[in-house]
């Protein structure tokens, strides 16, 4: 049964008139899903034509709308996967995922009579202002759902902060305007998210991502004297420097303990302090005596490690995978792991825990409305970042999980 809409949700359905109509709030708000019923209005009431379905991919596209969709509504929701067509009410629907520049070739010179776009603040400017210069026919209307990010951004800046001047719409939701949540699954909501990651995601504010990245961790929380058990495996990340240091990391896993995950032990190699760079080979040779003993499952590398990747390969080393390297949502899902206290860091990884209190934020790349780390102090983070995001985050490499459950894991994280 349908929960009713919350006062919230009822203006943004009633009130979303103007061309461009963005629903902006923290998590789970209840924005994506009254921009679904409006959606479904508009289909039925918006003017004739083509219509777009957009985000950064297809697969977000096919989680965030088209199955919610389907589930709203059923069998009238007819998705062509193949096509990349979405058919409701004899109209035809294209999806199209947006994540990089390029992406606003795919819609250059056609003519559209509305869009739904998820995650707006990821979709690239050029695509979003292309999309807007499309919808030209009498009546167009364009929905947007997203999560707030810097004050800079091009979409708060261009759009929500000039609602008043320009043919747009803004509806501001927080967790409380979802009447489907109950209190006990807000307060472990707010939990979850600490840092940048909270004032934006629970608290619904557009800040300036400044200071420490992982300004919430805590040495008195976080940090372990032992292993909390025996591992079920492990798994290891390699952060491979030649002009930088290189760092191994080796993370443990179990399911029957607590923390689940922990860094139980480091390599760290600076050539500037021992005054003497090393080989490929000895890096290698270096790497099996650090895995010797342990039952390791997977190794994550960056994928541009091309030479050292090879020597390993000559070796005969195993598992060697290519770490995900797309650094804002792998500090994000890491941040989740060791806010809710998933993953801990033993004390002897003193170089890891240095680095947890000295990787910052750019500044620079903040004022011009995108989140960037500064590139130092970061070796021991990327490794670790490499092994947790590209493990856990990842439907075929973490224990048999299904599509469904990889879905459900990828949005609790988002």
């Amino acid at each position: 049964m349908m929960e009713p809409f919350s006062d919230k949700q009822l203006d943004a359905y009633e009130n979303s008139n103007a061309k461009i109509n963005i629903f902006e709030g923290p998590v789970r708000a209840g924005k994506s899903f009254i921009a679904l019923i409006r959606w479904i209005r508009f289909c039925i009431e918006g003017p004739k034509g083509e219509l777009i379905l957009s985000g950064v991919t297809d697969r977000t596209i096919k989680r965030n709308i088209i199955l919610p969709l389907q589930d709203l509504i059923g069998s009238p929701v007819q998705y062509f996967s193949g096509k990349g067509e979405v058919h409701l009410y004899n109209r035809i629907m294209y999806v199209i995922g947006a994540n990089d520049a390029r992406s606003e070739g795919k819609i250059r010179g056609s003519t559209f009579a509305g869009a739904l776009i998820d995650e707006g603040t990821l979709i690239p400017e050029t695509f979003f202002k292309m999309l807007s210069s499309r919808l030209s026919l009498t009546g167009s209307q364009m929905f947007v759902t997203t999560n707030p990010d810097s004050p800079f951004h091009w979409l708060k800046r261009d759009y929500i902060d000039r609602v008043k001047t320009i043919n747009a719409s803004v509806f501001s939701f927080n967790i409380h305007d979802n009447p489907s949540l109950s209190e006990k699954y807000i307060n472990d909501l707010k939990k979850e998210y600490q840092g940048l990651w909270h004032k934006r995601y629970i608290l619904g504010e557009w800040v300036v991502a400044e200071g420490a990245v992982y300004d919430f961790f805590n040495e008195d929380i976080h940090i372990i004297d032992n292993p909390p058990g025996v591992a079920d495996y492990y798994i290891v990340g390699v952060d491979y420097g030649t002009t930088n240091p290189c760092v191994f990391t080796l993370i443990g896993y179990s399911g029957a303990t607590y923390p689940n995950i922990w860094l139980e032990k480091e390599y760290y190699y600076d050539y500037r302090k021992h005054l003497r760079q090393k080989s490929d080979y000895e890096y290698s040779r270096d790497l099996e005596k650090f895995m010797d003993g342990y039952n390791i499952r997977s190794i994550y590398i960056d994928p541009s490690a091309a030479s050292f990747k090879a020597e390993l390969q000559r070796n005969g080393v195993k598992g060697v995978v290519d770490a995900k390297n797309e650094v804002i949502p792998g500090i994000r899902f890491v941040g989740q792991l060791i806010s809710s206290g998933t993953f801990k860091v033993c004390n002897t990884c003193q170089e890891s825990i240095k680095e947890f209190s000295t990787y910052l934020w750019d500044s620079k790349a903040s004022e011009k409305g995108f989140d960037k780390p500064i590139k130092a102090n970061d070796h021991c983070l990327d490794s670790i970042r490499y092994a947790l995001y590209t493990h856990f985050f990842n439907k075929n490499l973490y224990g048999g999980m299904t599509e469904k459950d990889a879905d459900k894991l990828e949005e609790m994280y988002r």
